[in-house]
């Protein structure tokens, strides 16, 4: 109920402008002394079951595992670039007003997009002052992933080895090893997707409801994986008092979202596109059997990757030949993110696109097992993943980093490779599954390529803030970033606008600016959208500026000359009033 808990005291407070520390510091006290005593007052398990080798030596893989992503969590800052544009910046503007109320924004993801996993950034980020536990949001729920499939296993008839199996499958996952130390959503969203499975398993539908309620107000994505959970949702109790739960775990935790976003969009969702114009949509324009089948080869392929080139190049011919059997296009615009292009998989440790081949293989081996040994449980959880996998591949369009998106599948199908593992009687063949894909998780443990903990630029001699643009280096533009925080902090400014309009990176510049001037106050300027009414009605003037890439934009320059002269740094173009600036 943790999570259901915080996005209840953010809504209750919000209003108030109540999320401040000492508000946010009380309820989670308050929270927390329930939850000990509700803990003290549970009777007491009487046995432990004992363990065994095998399980020892599982658990100290997963642990190891655990252990060294939650050090490179804890060493890095936020640095992916979705955290950049818009997962930190709502956090930052959020705590401002002390309310998760919406504000004007260029960037229609700040405000639109589910907004649970950054409830919880922003509750560590008030208390603490700043962002350095907000990758621990991440890492728990990889914990949480970790135990959560190794008890559905047991919720599912499997034993002591298979659950330990399970949670070591889970854990070796390549990219949820990347996603788990930073500040994406796929890893939360695959912790609360577990724990609806593992509840609807039990048959208890008030912890479901809250599970899916959590999910959907987590990542959109869940609306497309909840066959996942629906078809185990079958053992629910067939009465009204389920739907009831269902219902009010959902709209508990989503309804005030979906209110702000239909008073902003007229739909619960918001809009189909992150600058609402329908250019980046990210649903196909056409749909059928066809692309849904391209789309379910094109991510196939990616998730195939290796570091052979000859391999690569053959899973791309392969999946080409496909497609022309068939008659299809694989660079279909009506199903390709525009700009993007179907090519060969690559061997990334990115944690937007990184593949988890030898997952892959297991699982569907697991699933044809499962198939062929008519095992009535397994056939159905097993084609409840595909049915996802499915639904995923006809709605969204494709593009080379949604390999992301596809975690939580990944994460649900560990039970499922835990009983092909556990059908085989072969503790030899078990040990040496465990062993491949512990040493197949070696990469993504130590070269992350954004957060790594080995090579030049380690966390271990690079320095914190220098991190927070690991993800940025195609746009060279650290040095300009750089420059405008300490022109910006030199000129005293207690009133920064930020415009976005060109460039949506922009928390670096809030996070180093705050370093130097913790008072400092943002906001948006040059909106012009429907996300303006949200101005207050004699909104703070600005003494500076900052325009990442509007160099020669004649436009800015003549919106901001009454804040002062366009200084060119790099690409960017940030505005001082004359006398405070530093030349």
């Amino acid at each position: 109920m943790t999570g259901a808990s915080a996005a209840l005291v953010t809504e209750l407070l919000s209003p108030f402008h109540l999320l401040r520390r000492a508000p946010l510091s009380v309820a989670w006290l308050a929270l927390a002394s329930a939850a000990a005593i509700y803990l003290i007052r549970l009777p007491p398990k009487l046995t432990t079951p004992p363990i065994r080798a095998f399980e020892a030596v599982a658990a100290v893989m997963t642990t190891i595992v655990a252990g060294i992503t939650g050090l490179t969590a804890i060493l890095s800052p936020p640095n992916s670039a979705d955290a950049m544009a818009y997962h930190l910046p709502r956090v930052v503007y959020w705590a401002q007003s002390g309310s998760v109320a919406f504000f004007p924004t260029p960037y229609f993801n700040q405000i639109t997009l589910p907004p649970m996993a950054e409830y919880l950034m922003l509750h560590t980020y008030v208390i603490t002052g700043g962002d350095h536990l907000v990758n621990l949001i991440a890492w728990a729920a990889f914990l949480g992933c970790i135990a959560g499939v190794s008890a559905i296993a047991a919720a599912l008839g499997l034993g002591p080895r298979a659950q330990a199996m399970a949670a070591l499958l889970c854990a070796t996952l390549p990219n949820a090893i990347l996603q788990a130390s930073g500040a994406k959503n796929d890893m939360l969203l695959a912790f609360w997707l577990v724990c609806a499975v593992y509840f609807a398993a039990r048959g208890d539908a008030a912890f479901t409801g809250f599970a899916i309620g959590l999910a959907l107000a987590t990542k959109a994505t869940a609306y497309l994986f909840l066959p996942v959970l629906l078809l185990p949702m079958a053992g629910l109790p067939k009465r009204k008092q389920t739907a009831a739960w269902l219902a009010a775990g959902i709209l508990t935790v989503n309804a005030p979202q979906y209110a702000r976003n239909i008073g902003l969009t007229g739909s619960p969702l918001g809009y189909d596109s992150a600058q609402g114009n329908g250019v980046f949509r990210w649903r196909n324009e056409t749909f059928g059997w066809k692309q849904t089948l391209s789309n379910a080869l094109r991510h196939t392929s990616e998730q195939l990757g290796a570091r052979s080139p000859q391999w690569n190049q053959s899973v791309y011919r392969a999946a080409i030949a496909m497609h022309r059997a068939l008659q299809m296009d694989a660079q279909d615009p009506a199903t390709t993110w525009p700009g993007a292009r179907f090519d060969a998989p690559i061997n990334a440790n990115h944690e937007a696109n990184a593949n988890n081949r030898w997952h892959l293989l297991l699982i569907v081996a697991a699933a044809i097992f499962a198939v062929a040994s008519r095992s009535r449980t397994w056939t159905i959880y097993a084609g409840g993943l595909a049915l996802a996998f499915l639904l995923f591949c006809g709605y969204l369009k494709w593009q080379p980093f949604l390999a992301r998106l596809e975690l939580p599948l990944f994460v649900l199908a560990a039970p499922l490779v835990a009983y092909l593992l556990q059908s085989l009687r072969l503790a030899v063949l078990q040990l040496a599954v465990c062993l491949l894909l512990f040493s197949a998780a070696r990469p993504a443990l130590v070269e992350n390529w954004t957060r790594p903990l080995h090579g030049p630029h380690s966390l271990f001699s690079t320095a914190r803030n220098g991190n927070y643009f690991a993800d940025m280096s195609q746009w060279n533009n650290r040095a300009s970033y750089l420059e405008s925080v300490a022109r910006t902090a030199a000129s005293g400014c207690g009133t920064v606008g930020i415009d976005i309009s060109e460039n949506q990176l922009e928390y670096p510049f809030q996070a180093l600016l705050r370093e130097r001037n913790p008072s400092v106050c943002f906001l948006h300027t040059g909106v012009q959208n429907a996300s303006s009414r949200y101005a207050p009605p004699h909104p703070p003037q600005p003494c500076a500026v900052f325009c990442p890439d509007c160099i020669g934009n004649q436009e800015k320059i003549a919106m901001y000359r009454g804040v002062g002269p366009p200084i060119e740094i790099g690409r960017f173009l940030l505005f001082l009033i004359p006398g405070d600036s530093r030349s």
